[in-house]
């Protein structure tokens, strides 16, 4: 008996706001108020500071592209070329350990999230087959990235960077059972906490064949 071919199937979007942080959010995705300066886009390339949280990004085999987007408010140059910097930083890495990064075949991706706070790691962790590889990991003998974009936008707030939107495009190939081109792109939305800037929402879309 004939089988008609299966169609390409495309990934869902994972959106996920989990902590009462949408204030920032808002503000960030309307532009800021009338009145506030912003800052002309930083068009350099590179991750900028040494990433401290939550680690050094490893090496990839594509050179990642990373840059200030808007500022809304009032920040010093300086302080938004450093946060930019542990923005990507934490965005890389994400998309590294999700998608590009390690060894292959795979079927763990829970660990893929590091940049996350608590809330956003769980959401992310019911979102796999979005966040990270997990749907193909096991059918895969290598991953091969062919693009990695981070555009990090900053809201201002007295003079301090209170929140970030990371925007995020990433493109590889896969060899093996699952062989195909794949393309992840989305906004992951950060605060600081303690300190430490964390994902506390996304919005992500993966497809490919």
């Amino acid at each position: 008996m004939s089988c008609a071919p299966r169609p390409r199937q495309q990934a869902r979007p994972g959106t996920r706001l989990v902590v009462p942080a949408l204030a920032v959010l808002v503000v960030l995705a309307a532009g800021g108020c009338s009145g506030e300066e912003q800052q002309p886009p930083d068009q350099s390339s590179g991750t900028g500071e040494s990433l401290a949280e939550p680690s050094d990004a490893p090496t990839l085999e594509i050179e990642p592209v990373t840059r200030l987007g808007r500022v809304t408010g009032t920040l010093a140059r300086s302080e938004a070329r450093q946060v930019e910097g542990r923005v990507s930083g934490i965005a890389v890495q994400w998309l590294t350990d999700a998608y590009v990064g390690g060894s292959y075949p795979r079927e763990r991706f829970n660990d893929s999230f590091a940049g996350f706070s608590r809330g956003a790691r769980a959401a992310a962790r019911s979102d796999l087959r979005v966040m990270s590889n997990a749907g193909v990991g096991a059918r895969v003998e290598q991953v091969t990235p062919t693009g990695m974009d981070v555009e990090v936008d900053l809201l201002a707030v007295d003079k301090h960077a209170v929140g970030s939107t990371a925007h995020v495009l990433t493109t590889f190939r896969t060899d093996g059972r699952s062989s195909g081109r794949y393309r992840v792109s989305g906004r992951l939305m950060l605060t600081k906490d303690d300190g430490r800037w964390n994902v506390f929402a996304y919005h992500v879309t993966k497809g490919g064949r």
